[in-house]
């Protein structure tokens, strides 16, 4: 409703509209259909021409989003909000088990789950509907859930074991950086918690937090020595790209901007801290007088208010003692995600829509407090 009777356009009407040529293809030509669905073959150049998102069709995720949505356009009969009430559910799920399993593993940080999964307003509106983000957090989140279940030892089922295929070729397919960046930590995370088992060592947080900390160290040689320099200019000049084709489109209104970004290591690294900020607390209330970013702003004063009672609370020493692995896996992709999104994406109202892939773990983090946990002891 927003985008069809507010905005006019935007990308899930741009998704949908497209996706009716694929949906035309299959009742004209089936055999075409399925090979460009399943091998990306398409019947003409004429007919690539008329659909958008096809230049890099293998690697595209927007184009892999609309042959998904050509699928349930013949189930649906191209019903848009049948499709999207569909998206929708899948990501309840995925986002509903991860709180789920986060209540069994660590129950007392069962509200907190519940809360930042589930009800987080900017959480809840854009991990809903026809959109990549949809499919994005729904396949994440079931990962995520699955390995915390195989790290705390919980027994799966065979149907679990043929649903991860399918959620890992989703998360991977509309994420690929995000999807190896969580997938190493939670790799990491499963490989300390098998050993903590036996290794002495390995059983105080301490132990675990060095062991972690090698792990990134290596990885990140072994990534450096098979793709040399070149394939880190090449994300560099893709960030940077990026930020400047989306600050073209975004002076109209308020956006994020830097004075001096170019595409290196060093002015990625330079820049990092205004990227990170930004992508959590912007825009502020004042910013812009719409309506949507005012309560963006009201959302964001909550996150500042959150943060800044949880660095109260962090002047006592016994927050140390409740430090867990998986927060500080989580912390990890949290502020990684953060400064890649805070550099390429200056336009407000879609940094709100993409920082949703880290921002219920932020929120999850934050009510890990003694402060917020006595204000949900209150809520039923």
């Amino acid at each position: 409703m927003l985008y069809f009777h507010y905005y006019g356009v935007g990308d899930t009407i741009t998704y949908f509209n497209a996706s009716q040529k694929l949906t035309r293809l299959a009742y004209d030509n089936t055999d075409a259909y399925w090979q460009l669905l399943l091998f990306n073959e398409f019947p003409d150049e004429a007919f690539r021409a008329t659909v958008p998102f096809t230049r890099f069709a293998y690697f595209s995720n927007s184009f892999f989003l609309l042959k998904t949505i050509s699928l349930f356009n013949l189930l649906t009969g191209s019903s848009y909000y049948l499709i999207g009430g569909y998206f929708s559910l899948f990501s309840f799920w995925g986002m509903a088990k991860l709180a789920a399993t986060l209540s069994e593993v660590f129950p007392d940080t069962r509200k907190a789950a519940i809360v930042a999964l589930l009800f987080f307003p900017s959480v809840v509106f854009w991990s809903s509907g026809l959109l990549k983000d949809a499919l994005l957090m729904g396949s994440m989140c079931w990962v995520m859930a699955f390995a915390l279940q195989l790290a705390h030892g919980k027994k799966q089922t065979i149907v679990t074991w043929l649903l991860l295929p399918l959620q890992l070729y989703l998360f991977v397919k509309i994420k690929i950086f995000f999807a190896a960046l969580l997938l190493f930590l939670l790799g990491c995370y499963l490989l300390l918690r098998w050993l903590s088992r036996t290794i002495k060592p390995l059983q105080p947080i301490k132990g675990q937090l060095l062991t972690m900390a090698g792990f990134i160290v290596v990885a990140g040689i072994v990534v450096w020595q098979i793709s040399g320099i070149f394939s880190l200019a090449f994300i560099t000049e893709q960030l940077v790209k990026t930020y400047k084709g989306m600050l073209a489109l975004s002076l109209s209104g308020p956006h994020l901007s830097y004075s001096s970004l170019e595409p290196t290591i060093t002015s990625i690294v330079a820049n990092s801290p205004k990227a990170f900020f930004s992508a959590v607390y912007r825009p502020f209330i004042g910013e812009s007088s719409e309506p949507l970013y005012l309560l963006l702003g009201l959302e964001n004063l909550l996150l500042l208010l959150l943060t800044t009672i949880a660095l109260v609370s962090a002047f006592s020493k016994a927050w140390i003692q409740h430090i867990r692995l998986w927060h500080v896996v989580l912390l990890l992709f949290i502020v990684a995600s953060a400064i890649v999104i805070g550099i390429s994406t200056p336009n407000f109202g879609t940094l709100s829509r993409y920082r949703i892939i880290f921002l219920p773990f932020l929120v999850y983090l934050l009510l890990q407090n003694r402060f917020t946990q006595r204000w949900l002891v209150n809520i039923k």
